[in-house]
């Protein structure tokens, strides 16, 4: 199946244009709805993007924000994404957004499973996901090779979210699973450079989402999730 693809010259153009798409859909939930609710990816790839959208003129106030996936560290930690989004995203007008965290403090991620899916469960369906992909084509907290793989791929499925241990990634996650993802109004894939660019290449011509678990997102017959790319 091939995505609808975004391509641009270079990354401003791209963050640019992914902010103005999502925050398309988030005024649409809240017009609609009254409120809406952004699902958004850790690493470096997003921090043009966050920059964009924070500055845009949103009712933050009747937005919520979550994540795709945690490391298992407190909010303090140089890895956790919490803390990357507070710092990068929920500035100046966008602070006055609803986090919703994926991490729990002194339990194993094992254990938080059930309070933290019925508190993404709560949420109703998102209008907004923004997803990444490592260099290994995972993508959230969903590894190849991790034991939890297959149960996070699952679809249909009513996992809300589930403790990953990644084999070759530092810490324990939390993850929202595919199907949850899939419960969604918007979907992109935020990749740059010409090297993760060769990755989804790759995998999509694989279609073996337990190598490539990015693959499982554009298999034929799912909701299309589209592709924001940059070299």
């Amino acid at each position: 199946m091939t995505p609808p693809m975004h391509i641009f010259d270079d990354r401003s153009a791209l963050d640019a244009a992914l902010a103005k798409a999502v925050a398309s859909h988030l005024a649409a939930g809240i017009r609609e709805r009254g409120a809406a609710t952004l699902v958004v990816s850790g690493g470096s790839t997003p921090d043009g993007f966050f920059s964009r959208l924070r500055d845009l003129p949103l009712d933050w106030s009747s937005i919520a924000v979550t994540l795709a996936d945690e490391r298992w560290v407190g909010p303090d930690h140089e890895d956790s994404n919490a803390r990357l989004v507070s710092e990068r995203l929920l500035q100046g007008p966008a602070a006055a957004a609803r986090f919703v965290p994926l991490f729990v403090e002194d339990i194993v991620p094992e254990d938080a499973e059930e309070a933290l899916g019925s508190d993404i469960a709560a949420l109703g369906t998102f209008d907004a996901v923004v997803l990444g992909m490592g260099g290994d084509a995972h993508f959230a907290s969903l590894f190849p090779g991790a034991e939890a793989l297959a149960t996070g791929l699952s679809i249909p499925s009513d996992r809300q979210c589930l403790a990953v241990r990644p084999n070759h990634a530092p810490h324990a996650r939390m993850s929202l699973s595919l199907a949850r993802l899939f419960d969604s109004r918007f979907r992109a894939l935020h990749i740059v450079g010409d090297e993760k660019n060769q990755v989804l290449k790759t995998a999509m011509a694989s279609a073996d989402s337990s190598a490539f678990p990015i693959a499982a997102v554009f298999e034929a017959g799912r909701p299309h999730t589209d592709v924001y790319w940059a070299p």
